[in-house]
């Protein structure tokens, strides 16, 4: 496995049709993170971003977050939490850590947060999910899309 297409619909940059997301990443603590902003092609509900559109963005960030660990990530298992509806055109904070490191598999939690609007700096939880990934060890120099 690779990610050398950079054909993901999440982070791929050449996907014609993706949210083209660019992550950050944090060896050290297994981290990954970033920032996004979707727009009314990425919609459920009127000005709500769909819930199926930020769970794959969970899933990414949670695999981006097992690629600090220099292991490819197969998603296994997700469970995602919705806690408060994202609206379309909100820029929203992206988090991966992973929780659990095993030869063979890992664990990682995703969070997607907004600031508070009052200016505080708080970060308010929208989403978070919990997955569980099969690792594939990487054919070639495990880079990040």
């Amino acid at each position: 496995m690779t990610f050398r297409d950079k054909g993901c619909f999440v982070c791929g940059q050449s996907n014609p049709i993706g949210l083209h997301l660019e992550f950050q990443y944090d060896r050290e603590k297994s981290r990954a993170s970033g920032r996004a902003t979707f727009g009314e092609e990425h919609q459920g509900w009127d000005g709500v971003v769909h819930g199926g559109i930020l769970a794959a963005v969970l899933d990414d960030v949670m695999a981006h977050a097992i690629l600090t660990t220099n292991n490819l990530a197969i998603t296994t298992h997700i469970s995602v939490t919705y806690r408060d509806a994202v609206q379309v055109g909100e820029e929203v904070l992206l988090e991966g850590v992973v929780t659990e490191l095993r030869p063979r598999v890992a664990r990682a939690r995703g969070v997607i947060y907004s600031l508070a609007e009052d200016g505080s700096g708080e970060m308010i939880v929208r989403c978070q999910a919990e997955g569980t990934y099969y690792l594939d060890a990487p054919k070639e120099s495990c880079e990040p899309c």
